[in-house]
């Protein structure tokens, strides 16, 4: 499995936004499970839908994970299948997504969750090294001769 080197990245003025970034997707889960938990009633107007239920909260931010890392999952395997036999460098990717998928099935979302961050980050270091690798966020993961669509 590709493991990417952080030391192997220079210094830059963006370098405690990103720690900070990932200190606070490493605390995702437990801050879901903490709101779960909290007493807060919804807004106003939400009926019986706004009173506090821990079974609903939890089975809804389970939900929301979810919902986020098969989004993942699919943009990265879509992704890694434009763009992987175009640059060998992506291939090293592949096991790291499938491990992810592997996980997400097996209702780990942590790991998974864990496991999607490694293979941002491994592309990311592959693009370092080889700049004629299309950008994750180019095209909303389209490769560069995708077209891209609007939310608006």
């Amino acid at each position: 499995m590709f493991v990417p080197n952080p030391s192997a990245t220079t210094a830059s003025p963006s370098d405690s936004d990103i720690a900070q970034l990932v200190g606070l997707l490493s605390n995702l889960m437990p801050l879901l499970l903490r709101v779960q938990s909290q007493e807060q009633p919804f807004q106003a107007g939400l009926g019986n839908a706004g009173m506090p239920n821990p079974a609903l909260d939890r089975q809804a931010s389970e939900s929301l994970v979810a919902g986020i890392i098969a989004g993942s999952l699919r943009t990265f395997s879509a992704y890694l299948e434009v763009n992987a036999g175009r640059h060998a460098g992506l291939e090293s990717c592949i096991p790291i997504v499938t491990q992810a998928a592997h996980r997400f099935a097996a209702r780990d979302y942590a790991e998974a969750f864990n496991l999607i961050w490694l293979a941002y980050r491994a592309i990311e270091t592959i693009r370092a090294t080889d700049p004629q690798i299309p950008p994750l966020r180019a095209g909303g993961w389209a490769s560069a001769d995708q077209t891209s669509s609007s939310i608006h």
